[in-house]
């Protein structure tokens, strides 16, 4: 599931709905500004690629602006994966193998739905809600320095289309004690990697411990990120 954090992490299973998002509720009700500092919830990930597919369940913890930790569980209940971002590094933890990929996300491997970990900061990164547009697609330089296209509806962000093809559709609005969180964030790169997040008991801006985004890399052998044969 690799396929997903350079260009969410703002974090983050898809099969991409492209023509099918949920636009914001008219009536919704929100306070202009009002942002996650941070964020916990429970996580579905699902992923396709041209040569993979996987879905998993799991929790993600954010912190802004870009700090991110996504744990993807087995249909066991065991970890399969761990992935700790914090800026334009990236850490994956495979503890089945006892083994861990680090790295800048520059040097993630293009195959194998790797890619897309790239979009995370990119897809994380939204307008406050209410500060910009109220409706339309605007295009504009982006705070990666990259040109991109913003869609708006009722002052929220629900998409985003970059210069390099990447695409995030933000759905599922939902208001907690005023700030609007999308439920559900569906991303395609360039290379047509599909992946969804859908997060459910949202708890946002709630105290965070340092440890809860740092990965414990003690008894693991530690690899450069090239090393990844795939998800």
């Amino acid at each position: 599931m690799i396929a997903f954090i350079r260009s969410f992490i703002h974090l983050a299973p898809l099969l991409l709905l492209s023509a099918c998002v949920t636009l914001p509720r008219p009536g919704i009700d929100y306070k202009a500004g009002a942002v996650a500092d941070t964020l916990s919830a429970a996580v579905s990930v699902s992923v396709l690629t041209s040569d993979h597919g996987m879905s998993g369940n799991g929790f993600l913890v954010y912190r802004r602006p870009d700090q991110l930790h996504l744990v993807i569980l087995s249909p066991f209940g065991t970890t399969m994966l761990e992935a700790f971002a914090v800026g334009d590094l990236i850490t994956l933890v495979y503890p089945s193998s006892s083994t861990a990929y680090s790295g800048p996300i520059s040097e993630l491997p293009v195959k194998g739905g790797l890619q897309g970990w790239s979009m995370m900061r990119w897809v994380m990164d939204v307008d406050p809600p209410g500060s910009g547009v109220r409706n339309g697609t605007v295009e504009r330089r982006g705070k990666q320095g990259e040109m991109e296209k913003v869609t708006f509806e009722n002052g929220l962000v629900t998409a985003k289309v970059a210069a390099n093809g990447d695409q995030v559709y933000y759905s599922g609005y939902t208001v907690l004690n005023g700030i609007p969180l999308a439920s559900v964030i569906d991303m395609r790169n360039a290379r047509n990697d599909q992946i969804r997040l859908v997060l459910s008991e949202p708890e946002i801006n709630t105290p965070l411990d340092d440890a809860a985004l740092l990965p414990r890399l003690a008894g693991l052998t530690v690899l450069p990120l090239s090393a990844i044969q795939g998800m």
